[in-house]
């Protein structure tokens, strides 16, 4: 089972990603892209939020639903602080790995420790290094590439903190001057998109394939497996109800509504097609349609459209919200 998802979200007036700043202006992230031009392509900078800060929300949500299903979570990813297990100062009582041999036991120890370091992989940088690859992908949300010369902005906006009460006697001159500081946050708009791919077959079992196994500990993980990925689930269903992703919600909460999107679960990884033109659910279905042909497998897409001029195929389930799709993805775990 192998979740892909892609959304087309219309966001305004949001800072969600500032990357530095440059006198009294945070910026905010700027990427350059390629977009088709006259007969030609041309490159543009235009806003984005990295799949970092996405990640980072996904996997922040994820440890509230574990905690609510009493499913293991470590100190530090209790504090949103995904270390996960990176050097031998956050190793929380595990054992290091002996050598080569012993790498299995570890990567189960940790997952055992720690759902995050289950989906979100995790890597240790010891002595005997451990890799577990992430079980979801995510990259960067971009403007749609279709609507990016129309409808995607950036503006810095002006701000000023102000002190209205007069300052310390003695200390008029650096009251004043530090009481009343202009600053410019960059705040951006567009028509986002972005792609999520969750590996539901591969939460709760480990990718070391050599090494001495603990079959009492490796027991305990499969019979964890179900749980941890509904908890995958219900993680992918909180974050597609909201923007909980990023900076700056206490004053630039994004003005946000979903336009459209689509999801497929595949027996095999298939990535849907990105929402950077409104046909891209067509796209998606004519893809997974071909391959499912090619190879013998089973694949089913759904779709949620609230923009005009999507058109959906025949065949694509088309429901009212996205957390109808995470519902019955949740449902059909336990069949």
């Amino acid at each position: 089972m192998f979740l892909s998802a892609s959304f087309r979200i219309l966001v305004n007036v949001e800072s969600l990603n500032s990357v530095e700043s440059v006198g009294n202006v945070s910026r905010h992230r700027s990427v350059p892209i390629v977009i088709p031009y006259d007969n030609g392509y041309t490159i543009r900078y235009v806003p984005a939020v990295s799949g970092e800060s996405i990640a980072h929300g996904f996997q922040s949500l994820l440890v509230d639903v574990a905690l609510r299903e009493n499913l293991p979570v470590s100190e530090f990813s209790r504090r949103k602080e995904f270390l996960k297990f990176s050097e031998d100062a956050y190793l929380e009582g595990i054992e290091p790995p002996k050598d080569y041999d012993d790498i299995r036991r570890f990567e189960v120890d940790v997952m055992l420790k720690d759902i995050v370091a289950d989906v979100g992989g995790f890597l240790y940088a010891g002595n005997i290094p451990v890799k577990r690859t992430s079980r979801f992908q995510v990259g960067y949300m971009l403007p749609a590439l279709e609507d990016v010369t129309n409808a995607a902005a950036l503006e810095a906006q002006f701000h000023v903190r102000f002190l209205q009460s007069k300052p310390p006697k003695g200390a008029e001159q650096e009251g004043a001057r530090l009481g009343q500081i202009p600053y410019n946050i960059e705040a951006a708009s567009a028509l986002y998109t972005f792609t999520f791919n969750l590996d539901l077959d591969g939460i709760g079992v480990p990718v070391t394939n050599f090494g001495k196994r603990d079959e009492r500990k490796e027991g305990e993980l499969e019979k964890q497996k179900v749980s941890r990925r509904k908890a995958a689930l219900k993680a992918l269903g909180l974050f597609v109800s909201q923007i909980s992703f990023g900076a700056r919600h206490s004053r630039y909460l994004p003005n946000a509504e979903l336009m459209s999107c689509t999801f497929a679960l595949s027996d095999i990884p298939f990535t849907v097609s990105a929402g950077n033109y409104k046909n891209y659910i067509g796209q998606t279905f004519n893809r997974a349609e071909k391959l499912s042909r090619l190879l013998g497998i089973k694949t089913q897409v759904w779709a949620v459209v609230r923009e005009e001029k999507v058109q959906v195929p025949e065949g694509v389930k088309v429901v009212s919200s996205p957390e109808e799709i995470v519902e019955e993805l949740i449902n059909s775990i336990d069949r």
